[in-house]
């Protein structure tokens, strides 16, 4: 433990009543702390007035039927570049939304998984389950039996300005897309507040893992949302070698580093292309279209998925990138940042896109430090979000990363310009790692298990192209999974665009959404 992680704890240690950190340990790059549930919410507002920054909270059944429950939060420290993991265990909790806003869904949906009621919670409609469409008979977590509500109405509020009107959006739409259903409530074409409703299409992803082999599961993973299958592979095999203890050969490290920056330009390739298409500037849209496809040929020929599916396995990758291999991506990335300088051009130099990108579904950097925003939409905002920096993991611990930042924006052009930097800078750090491939083995297999008294615990991260995901693991006696818990970034984002959109107009709406291309199945997880 370094002497500024040290420093850290000392700090948290004086912030919060003695005796209430007894138990802490470190594991890989979190830190872990074991406090008693009257102590848990101080201990998180303690490490938010240090420097931490809200990330995720989770929940697991500690004994089945008996109603305690294992709860975790968790913070980026980017200080330490460590993650801290507060957690504890009981049959009742406080709620940290209370006066943390962006834990709201966590908690609902922590709520919804157990049947716990968290005190103060400010929103305690249901997430995951809808009570037009019914209720499971028990919790998933923990087999509580599902009271349900007296009413089964959603309320949505709007703002109560005298002649505002409701226009509802979804959950199904025109288009070849997932449900969602997003209420405005308007006056005349003005937005004057957005709601968003997810979950049509809860999948129970967290659920089927359980009893799985911890190494089995991996194409379960990438259905998170399959344009982000490396990153999330990437979090949850982290996750896993972290709770057991494996050590990733640092060739390994470098594919996985090389096929995460290859996702992340084909995502923001089709997501400046889609902002295009919304402002009806059909010139750079096909080009950016043409690159996005040649970015998906690259990647089908390096990896034999224009996904990048079936690439990460526990304890390293499948396959090695040859000579061939580096020598095809080296040569395409190289047309590629030609052609896009030209695109560039295009775009910063018309009218068309300029006139409807500028301060349209601005973000303000109060309203993202308050959300915790993550991603491209935080970047944009002129925070420091980027876990290839702020937690360094997996080959960009040794490698150094240039944040795309906006200093000041926080609107539409903002997100297109930290999201066409990325491409740039991705490109770059795939050259780099290409050309300075480490030798050695491909995959590290776990030695034989020791016994356990209790599960190991993990927590993986990975900066996705929307943005950090965050995965615990917790991998019981048998090496089998007891609870997977998956936090994406459009699940912390989405609320976000409620914002962005306040007092835009309603036809600005689909360019505002693409900026964020927010993935609706990976929420509805």
């Amino acid at each position: 433990m370094d002497g500024q992680t040290k420093q850290f704890i000392r700090a948290l240690e004086s912030s919060v009543r003695a005796g209430s950190l007894n138990d802490s340990s470190e594991k890989g790059g979190c830190l872990f702390f074991r406090v008693l549930p009257k102590y848990l919410i101080p201990v998180c507002r303690a490490c938010m007035s240090n420097g931490a920054v809200f990330d995720s909270a989770f929940v697991s059944s500690a004994d089945q039927g008996r109603g305690e429950f294992n709860v975790y939060y968790l913070f980026q420290v980017a200080a330490i570049h460590r993650m801290v993991a507060v957690t504890s265990r009981g049959s009742a909790f406080d709620a940290l939304s209370e006066t943390v806003n962006a834990a709201l869904w966590d908690e609902r949906k922590i709520q919804d998984l157990t049947g716990l009621r968290l005190a103060g919670i400010p929103d305690s409609r249901p997430l995951l389950f809808h009570p037009e469409s019914g209720f499971p008979a028990t919790h998933p977590i923990g087999g509580m039996p599902f009271k349900r509500p007296k009413n089964n109405a959603y309320p949505m509020i709007g703002t109560g300005v005298e002649g505002e009107f409701e226009v509802a959006v979804g959950p199904v739409h025109a288009g070849i897309i997932e449900p969602g259903h997003f209420r405005f409530h308007v006056l005349g074409e003005k937005i004057n507040k957005m709601e968003v409703r997810m979950f049509y299409l809860h999948r129970g992803i967290e659920k089927a893992a359980e009893g799985k082999q911890a190494d089995g599961i991996l194409p379960l993973i990438e259905q998170i949302s399959g344009d982000e299958a490396i990153a999330n592979s990437v979090a949850y095999c982290s996750a896993v070698e972290q709770a057991l203890k494996i050590q990733v050969p640092k060739r390994a490290e470098a594919i996985r580093a090389i096929c995460m920056e290859l996702e992340r330009i084909y995502s923001h390739l089709a997501d400046l292309g889609g902002m295009a298409t919304d402002v009806g500037f059909t010139l750079p849209a096909s080009r950016f279209a043409v690159l996005r496809e040649d970015a998906m040929r690259l990647n089908a020929e390096v990896s034999k998925s224009r996904f990048l599916h079936n690439q990460c396995i526990v304890g390293g990758v499948r396959a090695d990138l040859d000579s061939v291999k580096t020598a095809k991506i080296a040569g395409t990335l190289g047309q590629m940042l030609y052609a896009l300088e030209e695109l560039e051009r295009m775009v910063f130099t018309s009218s068309t896109f300029l006139d409807r990108a500028f301060q349209a579904g601005t973000v303000s950097r109060g309203i993202a430090r308050d959300l915790s925003l993550v991603g491209p939409p935080a970047r944009a905002c002129g925070i420091h979000s980027d876990l290839r920096r702020v937690l360094p993991y997996s080959a960009y611990a040794q490698t150094a990363i240039n944040e795309s930042i906006e200093k000041e924006g926080g609107d539409v052009l903002s997100r297109f310009r930290v999201k066409l930097a990325e491409i740039n800078e991705s490109a770059r750090l795939i050259l780099l790692l290409v050309s300075n491939m480490p030798p050695g083995t491909l995959c590290d297999k776990p030695s034989a298990p020791k016994k356990r008294t209790e599960a190991a615990v993990g927590v993986g991260w990975a900066e996705s192209p929307r943005g950090s995901c965050t995965i615990l693991v917790e991998i019981s006696q048998n090496g089998a999974i007891k609870r997977l818990a998956c936090r994406s970034a459009s699940f912390r984002n989405w609320r976000a665009l409620e914002k962005a959109v306040e007092g835009n107009i309603v036809p600005d709406f689909p360019l505002i959404n693409k900026s964020f291309n927010l993935s609706y199945a990976g929420t509805d997880m």
